[in-house]
């Protein structure tokens, strides 16, 4: 009989166990699987996480009551601890003052060694915005590879445009101690980024291993992560190389040539990244999980891939294409890395937030404007039909055809041309059908010979795309300084 009632007991215990694991993975607080629970529980580095965890909170020393709240009382003898002494001692815990626990100076906590975790203080204030229990439990969803990649990319092109800056300055006058630091600087900055990147892929790539169906998406981050690598490790191999005192001015341009090919391969990984974390978050239906930081670039502050996608499909989920006419753009710029190969990443930055927001003021605010990929922008219109939106399209193209830009006090006129790309979505079409005929159309137009408008009629038979016969509208020769603010 006792043998049957520890059975029985043990049964009980784990079949509540097994329910409050599963309703804990269901709710995401916790690991994707079982087995990642199990293999979570048996690693040693989480055993000491959690010895460490103890020893914090016996550590702790709690803000101690006024003497007026002091109240004498009889010594009580002496009693084993109950679970209302837990709940009291978890209760104090959860709300005791953050500065207290801040501020306590404890040798026993100044002893714990920090956590081995990619993490940095720009990381942080996006991480904590919304949602942070969950976004720091293990990795589990895939925005937190996101978010960190991001970090990294947007410091290491910072840099990458300080460094281009500061060695087109140097033309004509450089010293060779200047240009050594240069190189330094550029080869400690590639081999901290490939760490750092190959930390923050290799989480991601596992968390896509997780959907059979999307299994692709992984194998495409892998090959774009594996030529950004092979760019990297080639650019330390050609700085090694580089013999910089046989000539300091044939340095500097291999300098800027090798900051080029790094932002190539940066920029086409940080597009198949974005375009894999918007297809997991529409495969597990949590759109309304997405942080906003990830709607909006640095450049432009505009709309990113991640931010354009997301209003897209909830455009569909509301069937707003059932009941307005929706029409898509695409502006690409007409041999834009040469232009950036010839005036800098700086200039062709302050180009791309001038035309970023150009664009946000010609359209209707409720009208979607940004980056598609790369440097090509999107413009989604909800309001005023295929046809206008073609008008402005061809008005824009035509206008920066005829603008001349200007920086560094006039001195280095730039001209810029775009090939543009327009379809409607129909009402039965799908978000993949739209964009995949927005796609193709752009292509086809840069066949054509670039600096053109293509049009994409998904009501004809048997649609192709095709060129725009649009008449001159008028625009007339301009100058703009990019160096000026809020330039039109």
């Amino acid at each position: 009989m006792t043998l049957f009632l520890i059975i029985s007991a043990f049964l009980f215990i784990l079949t509540n166990v097994a329910i409050g694991l599963y309703v804990a993975i269901r709710l995401g607080y916790g690991p994707p699987t079982v087995r990642d629970t199990v293999d979570l529980l048996l690693d040693p580095h989480w055993q000491d996480v959690m010895e460490d965890m103890v020893v914090r909170l016996r550590a702790i020393k709690f803000p101690k009551r006024s003497p007026k709240e002091v109240h004498p009382v009889e010594e009580a003898p002496a009693t084993t601890p109950s679970a209302e002494t837990v709940d009291d001692l978890i209760h104090q815990i959860t709300n005791a003052d953050l500065n207290d626990l801040l501020q306590d100076e404890s040798e026993g906590i100044s002893r714990i060694a920090p956590m081995q975790e990619l993490f940095d203080d720009d990381l942080a204030s996006i991480l904590m915005e919304r949602s942070t229990e969950a976004w720091l439990m293990n990795e589990k969803n895939v925005e937190t590879s996101i978010l960190k990649l991001n970090v990294v990319m947007m410091k290491s092109g910072r840099f990458a445009a300080e460094l281009d800056t500061r060695l087109r300055a140097m033309r004509g006058s450089a010293e060779i101690t200047e240009v050594k630091r240069c190189q330094s600087e550029l080869r400690d900055d590639c081999r901290n980024y490939l760490e750092s990147q190959a930390a923050v892929t290799e989480k991601m790539q596992k968390r896509l291993e997780d959907f059979g169906e999307l299994k692709y998406l992984a194998q495409e981050i892998e090959y774009a992560n594996l030529e950004q690598s092979a760019q990297i490790e080639t650019t330390i191999s050609n700085l090694d190389h580089l013999n910089i005192a046989a000539g300091t001015e044939e340095a500097i341009m291999r300098l800027l040539k090798e900051l080029g090919s790094l932002r190539t391969a940066r920029h086409r990984l940080q597009d198949m990244q974005e375009k894999a974390f918007i297809k997991v978050v529409l495969y597990e239906d949590r759109l309304d999980t997405v942080p906003q930081q990830l709607y909006y670039g640095e450049t432009t502050g505009l709309r990113s891939r991640i931010g354009l996608d997301v209003a897209i499909a909830e455009w569909w989920k509301q069937k707003r294409q059932e009941q307005r006419q929706i029409t898509f753009s695409l502006l690409d710029f007409v041999e834009f890395g040469n232009v950036n190969e010839e005036h800098g990443i700086l200039v062709c930055d302050k180009f791309i937030h001038h035309f970023g927001r150009s664009l946000e003021k010609i359209f209707d605010p409720l009208d979607l404007v940004g980056i598609y990929y790369g440097n090509c922008f999107m413009v989604a219109t909800t309001n005023i039909g295929p046809q206008k939106t073609i008008s402005e399209v061809e008005r824009i193209r035509q206008r920066c055809e005829k603008t001349t830009y200007k920086y560094n006090d006039g001195t280095n006129p730039l001209r810029i041309r775009v090939t543009c790309a327009v379809t409607e979505a129909l009402p039965t079409q799908s978000v993949d059908t739209v964009l995949k005929n927005l796609e193709s159309t752009l292509s086809a137009a840069k066949k054509a010979g670039r600096n053109r408008t293509f049009q994409f009629d998904s009501g004809k038979l048997n649609p192709l795309p095709e060129a725009v016969d649009a008449p001159n509208l008028g625009e007339t020769e301009r100058e703009i300084d990019l160096d000026a603010p809020d330039t039109d």
